[in-house]
């Protein structure tokens, strides 16, 4: 069979945002003389004259990197058929290649920053517009992008950026407690409480958004910290036993590896493994995408009413159950114990989920792929993301044998 290829359209939104990044780094100018800080020292205000050439670097490799994907793109619209897959796959590396930038770039980026938040207007303007982009989004591109959205919003806040950004530290707060970093998450909490940020509520709808996860989970901040000290606890005896089954998704928008969590759901992880390795989930639609929530997938329909035609038994009663957070792969059903192929990747800690959907497994690589899935509640434009391949990477070595009943 043909290698599933992607069209430039499908990487539209990583394009849209690479693109626009880099517009508006293009755009930006000296800084004014108004806009200089006064002098309280020269080693204090001096910016790194290191970390400000790292950041041009990065800057013009990543151009560079732009460059060449808009003429790889152009080739691409008027090749012949015969040479789609393999623009595609230069394509592909040309996109992972400017990630890796982008990743460099903001750490120079914040290393200027630090060091002269006020006159690098440079990497003050490269650094709120990650920070927005990151957490917030804008038109269903961008957000649930929490570990990018941490590393700048750190820089800023130290940078004093909150006296005019007076949401940054509510952002902060979301990041850090979605991404487990609770001491960051007290902090930017006690900052955004004294700067008045959770006072009153935004403009915009995404900020809007935001806001409210934050008041969301600040009444149960105590049990999201009781619940994770738990699971850390988990994880660290699962990393010394290293033999959990993994999964590798080949996705439109990049590779998620999924660790399995055999000793809590055997059920589930049984099923699971047996589709992985029988094609089911190769080409399947993420036919359900909501933001600051979950990506749903699994259906061979794309409509959310498909399945294997059976379903299996629900684990999530068990003492042992494992809880939802950002990463978690969750089992998606229509009632008790009706669940067969579909599931879920949490882009937030669901806590509402616990004890109603069995966790199966955990993102251990390849989180930000999530935040970068197309949003969508069903059918029609823009296209929707899929599972190009799924492959089992190792597992236990036994018959993966679990009781089938009857279902969808």
């Amino acid at each position: 069979m043909k290698p599933a290829t992607l069209s430039p359209r499908r990487l539209g939104s990583s394009f849209i945002w690479i693109l626009g990044l880099a517009a508006g780094l293009a755009c930006a100018g000296p800084v004014s003389a108004q806009e200089a800080p006064a002098s309280t020292g020269e080693a204090q205000n001096a910016a790194s004259p290191s970390a400000q050439a790292q950041l041009d670097a990065a800057l013009d490799a990543y151009k560079s990197t732009l460059r060449s994907i808009e003429s790889l793109r152009s080739e691409y619209q008027t090749a012949p058929e015969s040479q789609h897959e393999k623009l595609h796959e230069e394509l592909l590396d040309l996109v992972k290649q400017g990630k890796e930038q982008v990743s460099a770039m903001l750490g120079h980026a914040a290393e200027a920053y630090r060091a002269n938040p006020v006159a690098d207007s440079e990497a003050d303007q490269l650094l709120r517009a990650v920070a927005r982009h990151s957490v917030v989004g804008h038109g269903g591109s961008g957000g649930d992008q929490y570990e990018q959205g941490l590393q700048v919003i750190d820089a800023l806040v130290d940078g004093g950026a909150a006296a005019d950004e007076k949401q940054l530290p509510l952002w902060g707060f979301v990041a850090a407690m979605f991404t487990n970093d609770f001491e960051a998450a007290d902090r930017f909490l006690a900052i955004a409480k004294e700067n008045g940020s959770l006072a009153s509520q935004p403009e915009g709808e995404e900020a809007i958004a935001v806001y409210k996860l934050a008041m969301q989970h600040l009444p149960v901040l105590g049990d999201l910290k009781a619940m994770w000290a738990k699971e850390q606890q988990i994880r660290a005896d699962e990393a010394a036993a290293d033999d959990l089954p993994r999964v590798l998704f080949k996705t439109t928008k990049g590779d998620i590896t999924l660790e399995l969590f055999e000793n809590e759901a055997p059920t589930a992880v049984a099923n699971f493994v047996t589709l992985v390795k029988e094609g089911y989930y190769d080409g399947l639609l993420f036919h359900r995408v909501l933001g600051h929530f979950m990506a749903q997938g699994g259906d061979p329909l794309g409509t959310g009413s498909g399945g294997p035609g059976y379903s299996i038994a629900c684990e999530c009663y068990q003492p042992n159950a494992r809880m939802h957070f950002r990463g978690s792969l969750s089992m998606a059903h229509a009632g008790r114990d009706s669940g067969g192929s579909q599931f879920f990747l949490t882009f937030t800690p669901t806590m509402h989920l616990n004890g109603k959907h069995t966790v199966f497994g955990r993102v251990i690589d390849g989180i930000e792929v999530l935040g970068e899935l197309q949003r969508t509640d069903g059918e029609g434009a823009p296209p929707r993301d899929k599972i190009l391949t799924a492959e089992v990477l190792r597992d236990r070595g036994h018959d993966y044998k679990f009781e089938k009943l009857p279902g969808r």
